[in-house]
């Protein structure tokens, strides 16, 4: 959750990390340690959506929608013109092999209705039960 939601935003470069006993281990100086404390602060006060089997969103802290899709959902948006009216198309990054982007509230506006106009589409059967 920290790393996909900007947790280290602004602690350069990025801490490397350990693995033991199935926990994340980092080394942070006592600046680090300041700006993470904001961070996880600021992430425990973020807006949380609730996620679905095809996609889930938050809100960051500068406003922006940080949305995570799933792959067969990822596939239908791009392939049915999801992103129409935002432009550019946002750049994707992949993390636990879910597609991660960040839109602005206008663009989030514009999306959901394409995502609404994708689920109540009959193109392909296998669709009208997406949900977001």
């Amino acid at each position: 959750m920290i790393m996909s939601r900007d947790g280290f935003a602004g602690i350069h470069p990025v801490p490397h990390y350990k693995l033991e006993s199935g926990r994340y281990i980092i080394e942070l100086s006592a600046a680090q340690w300041g700006i993470f404390e904001l961070n996880v602060k600021r992430l425990s006060t973020s807006t949380v959506h609730p996620s679905t089997s095809s996609m889930s969103y938050t809100i960051n802290s500068s406003g922006k929608y940080v949305i995570s899709i799933a792959p067969e959902m990822w596939k239908m948006i791009m392939s049915r013109d999801g992103f129409a009216g935002i432009h550019p198309v946002p750049h994707y990054k992949l993390e636990s092999g879910r597609y991660i982007i960040e839109l602005t509230a206008v663009q989030w506006g514009i999306f959901e209705l394409n995502v609404k106009r994708l689920s109540t589409s009959t193109v392909h059967p296998s669709t009208s039960s997406m949900s977001y």
